[in-house]
């Protein structure tokens, strides 16, 4: 992790700092003081500065953070998140919470949990090498023993569980769906390309996620691997997305809305 990046956690979030900084376990919980560098806000992003971006990227920075964090993987109730939320909004009213012998023993054991689902996502990645002869063999041979994928003969690579009931999304449906996507190692996250609860018809998805989506029942989940042929392909790529790379989608289909009930 960058210096810049420390320092940024360190700023936003202290819990999460230790882990960041490569913290040692305090050897006395109430005289653990470590020492933080404070952030200066910069002065070429002022107050006025801010008001020219929408609030929902004020929401997308949020989700970045989350899943910078790795908050889903730490097993916290929504009562417990809920709370982290109330510490985020008093610090940022000026008011933030002391941190006492108990929260410094939280914040270790928090940054301890997110080194080791850092280290296990090093450890799960799948290396993707542009342009290198048998890449894509060998890198879907890869990704069908972790992910326990079939490959359709279109190239997409799948493993689709069962949902609540068969009703399954046909051209010119409408559906509702969250997918998270990830770059070709599965585990890069891709916030542009993923979504929460997105209504949106058949025809709007990429070609391999709507070859896959007909596949799945509403309520069911699904993981696809889709070659760059049914991605982008020869088109324009987002910012961001590695080119002529593999995409990876955890999709869950939410609802269907048939094509001859809509207005």
């Amino acid at each position: 992790m960058t210096t810049f990046k420390i320092r940024f956690i360190w700023g936003l979030m202290p819990a999460f700092a230790l882990a960041a900084a490569g913290a040692q376990p305090p050897q006395n919980a109430g005289n653990f003081d470590p020492a933080v560098e404070a952030v200066q806000p910069s002065s070429s992003l002022s107050a006025n500065a801010t008001q020219a971006f929408p609030l929902t990227t004020f929401s997308a920075f949020g989700t970045s953070l989350a899943q910078t964090g790795h908050f889903a993987e730490l097993g916290w109730s929504e009562e417990q998140f809920n709370a982290f939320l109330d510490g985020m909004r008093a610090a940022f009213q000026g008011k933030g919470y002391p941190m006492d012998p108990a929260a410094q023993r939280f914040a270790f054991e928090m940054s301890r949990r997110i080194g080791d689902v850092v280290a296990r996502e090093k450890r799960q990645a799948v290396v993707w090498i542009p342009n290198q002869k048998g890449q894509a063999g060998k890198y879907f041979k890869e990704m069908q023993k972790r992910l326990s994928l079939q490959v359709a003969d279109s190239g997409l690579g799948y493993n689709v569980q069962p949902g609540q009931n068969g009703i399954r999304p046909r051209p010119g449906d409408t559906i509702v769906l969250t997918c998270h996507a990830t770059a070709a190692n599965g585990v890069t996250k891709l916030a542009q390309l993923s979504c929460e609860r997105l209504q949106i018809k058949m025809e709007g998805m990429l070609p391999g996620l709507m070859e896959g989506l007909r596949m799945m029942t509403v309520g069911s989940q699904a993981v696809f691997v889709l070659p760059p042929n049914l991605t982008f392909s020869d088109g324009q790529w987002p910012e961001g997305v590695e080119r002529d790379s593999p995409l990876v989608y955890w999709v869950t289909l939410h609802n269907v809305f048939a094509a001859e009930t809509q207005p």
